[in-house]
């Protein structure tokens, strides 16, 4: 930038006033390059400091005259986040200043005309409004589309306001054709801030430990999409499984822990049998045996198969939803188990039971950011082998906003959602309390 404009001369002296030291990142957003632009597009890592960097441009905003600015969340509670902020440090202690303000309706007007208000996304019909200078769109990314094209936009027109967009990436949906708009649009602008851009809370960049602990331990896709600011894809092949590098001769060891691992039902039952082992700190699985691929096995029969292989099984993990009643019996499968005496855990937190955040998770077993592979299959286990292989994200439509979750397509799903069941109870992605069905 050549010549910094005056109004950005004037906002770092504000920002100055109000004790406010943006980090790289942040400064991408209040002293874009473009400055003539209307719609600011920021992708950013997680603990990026969005919420910061949100309410610090509202307050400049909100300093000057006759100014109409929102704050809009994914709820009213994600608003608050920001409205609370400007709050504090505009209406606490300045009481001249305000006519009116409410700290639970989320609204404040000041003497000299301008208004600051927190507005939520799950609450469309309250976004009809009009006349807005600035709106500061929060978490864009999980926000339907049609927020922004027919409620929020609509807003800006008779001032020719302002919208910024501060997120991160949700695969390649609706917002990163909003960033490639600011590449090549000069009403649009865009910048990419990877979470280490914020030195507050990273003070040694990329190297910082919890950065690289992320890195270490979550797939290379979502590393990046989190925090790295950078749009991943989520289409085509699931797991990072290499049948080169992943599937050796693997056999039973009895000085290792075993651990059964299931996905219930009738019409094609999935069975995954895996034991565990550290090395330098770090736990490895190898699945030794499978039962998969097997039509219309009963539940009596499938707990059968399973005492017939005769391993010492620590633990058996399965899917929640076998504990739901059946018709036929009037128990559910972990039921009928507990009868021939096998008690399934199985975890019934938020993270664990969403299909597209535990798949996530079990990537980074699969290969992890750094390229390490923690997941061995024994070269008999050929039916798993083939799931891995075949297990896959829905194809692009046109016009369609791709789901993140795979395809269910009745075959191969099977045998990776028991891989999966093993993995959330066996290495859990919270600290909520494992479930466990008593003897």
């Amino acid at each position: 930038m050549n010549k910094v404009p005056k109004e950005y001369q004037f906002k770092k002296k504000w920002f100055e006033y109000m004790g406010y030291e943006p980090h790289p990142g942040q400064e991408k957003m209040h002293y874009p390059e473009n400055s003539n632009a209307s719609f600011f597009v920021n992708i950013c890592g997680r603990r990026y400091g969005k919420t910061t960097a949100a309410f610090r441009e509202a307050e400049y905003y909100a300093a000057q005259p006759n100014k109409k600015i929102w704050l809009v969340g994914l709820s009213y509670k994600k608003s608050r986040l920001m409205f609370r902020e400007v709050y504090k440090n505009m209406v606490k202690g300045h009481k001249k200043d305000i006519i009116a303000a409410s700290e639970k309706e989320q609204y404040i007007r000041f003497a000299w005309g301008s208004t600051v208000e927190g507005m939520s996304a799950d609450n469309p019909s309250s976004l009809l409004g009009e006349g807005l200078d600035l709106v500061i769109i929060d978490e864009a990314s999980r926000m339907p589309r049609k927020i922004w094209d027919m409620y929020l936009s609509p807003t800006l027109s008779d001032k020719k306001g302002k919208a910024i967009f501060i997120t991160t990436p949700n695969g390649y949906n609706w917002i990163y054709d909003l960033y490639l708009l600011g590449k090549q649009d000069p009403k649009w602008f865009s910048t990419s801030s990877p979470s280490w851009e914020n030195y507050h809370a990273f003070p040694d960049g990329q190297n910082d430990e919890f950065i690289q602990e992320r890195k270490r331990n979550l797939s290379k896709e979502i590393f990046e999409q989190e925090y790295g600011a950078k749009f991943a894809s989520f289409q085509g092949k699931v797991y990072p499984f290499d049948r080169d590098l992943d599937v050796k001769k693997v056999e039973y060891q009895p000085n290792l822990p075993t651990y059964c691992s299931i996905d219930f039902g009738y019409r094609m039952p999935a069975v995954v049998f895996m034991q565990t082992y550290r090395q330098n700190g770090v736990w490895h699985i190898n699945i030794i045996d499978e039962i998969l691929h097997k039509k219309n096995i009963a539940t009596e029969q499938l707990a059968k198969m399973i005492l017939e292989k005769n391993y010492p099984i620590l633990h058996y993990y399965g899917d929640p939803a076998g504990y739901n009643v059946q018709g036929q019996t009037g128990m559910g499968d972990i039921e009928i188990f507990k009868k021939s005496g096998i008690n399934v855990r199985f975890r019934t937190d938020r993270a664990s039971r969403s299909i597209a955040s535990s798949v996530s998770y079990v990537r980074g077993f699969f290969e992890s950011a750094s390229g390490e592979r923690k997941i061995t299959v024994s070269d008999k286990c050929t039916e798993i082998i083939e799931d891995f292989e075949n297990y896959r994200y829905p194809e692009e439509v046109e016009g369609k906003t791709l789901s993140n979750d795979p395809v269910k397509d009745g075959f191969y799903e099977h045998g990776c959602d028991a891989f999966r069941y093993f993995i959330t109870n066996r290495f859990p992605m919270n600290n909520n309390k494992l479930i466990r069905i008593a003897r």
